[in-house]
């Protein structure tokens, strides 16, 4: 049998260097590893902004590649996703972890504590303008084309940029219906959701935000403004890492403070 084609969104340029360090610890006061999930056809080097600032404040920060730069089906990258936290949570010694997402990213971990039960592994999640509610798929397909399509057109463009992950993250597909059943949120896990007004590929961008005791919902304008900030840039976002940044010393300091 020969190997399907890569989908069109896979063999972009990749953007930024990021790798692993696995001898980073986590530390007293860093207790948990961050591990960085990147979004559909992208690579972990979109992180390499984020991961470094983290590692400058003593951070241990880990990126996985996955699913043909996050096009394969959501179910195999949820595999791949557990296979790696294993990894990152044995050599660390760590119990949880806290996982910041970008786009798919942050579906993917959600999907991925709720499907393979590993909700206990996680102390944080942070989603960046991840369609937690599905998107619309002239959202998802909008930098392909700015007219109106038949909903068979807009079908095959997706399938044709996105692979397969495509069409499963438009609102109603199995993968955000299994993800969001019963409760948005798992229990003992908060989150933070952060959305740009900016948002073309994500739509409406308020798909990103989750209900639950345990969530802070954020407009990155709601920080600065003036931001017009692309779904596709927010993980390299100079605020939008800063942002993170804090939010994770919140956490931190949060730990000290009740130990």
């Amino acid at each position: 049998m020969s190997t399907p084609p890569l989908p069109l969104g896979a063999r972009l340029r990749t953007r930024g260097v990021c790798e692993d360090d696995w001898s980073a610890r986590p530390t007293t006061e860093r207790p948990w590893p961050v591990i960085l999930i990147h979004g559909t056809c992208d690579t972990k080097g979109v992180w390499q902004v984020l991961a470094g600032l983290l590692r400058e404040n003593g951070w241990a920060v880990f990126a996985p590649d996955y699913g043909n730069r996050a096009t394969g089906p959501i179910q195999e990258s949820a595999r791949q996703l557990d296979a790696y936290i294993d990894a990152v949570l044995t050599v660390t010694g760590a119990e949880q972890a806290i996982l910041v997402g970008h786009s798919q990213g942050g579906l993917l971990a959600r999907y991925w504590m709720r499907m393979h039960d590993r909700a206990d592994r996680v102390h944080h999640l942070v989603c960046i303008s991840s369609p937690n509610h599905g998107t619309t798929q002239g959202g998802i397909a909008s930098p392909l084309f700015r007219s109106e399509r038949q909903e068979d057109v807009v079908r095959s463009l997706i399938d044709g940029w996105f692979g397969p992950a495509g069409m499963q993250q438009v609102s109603g597909s199995d993968i955000v219906e299994a993800t969001n059943r019963g409760s948005e949120v798992e229990d003992d896990v908060s989150y933070t959701c952060i959305a740009t007004r900016s948002d073309a590929v994500v739509v409406p961008p308020t798909t990103c935000f989750l209900n639950g005791q345990k969530v802070r919902n954020i407009f990155i304008q709601d920080i600065d403004r003036r931001a017009l900030i692309r779904h596709e840039d927010m993980p390299m976002d100079k605020r939008v890492c800063q942002l993170i940044s804090d939010d994770l010393d919140q956490l931190a300091e949060a730990r000290a403070s009740a130990s």
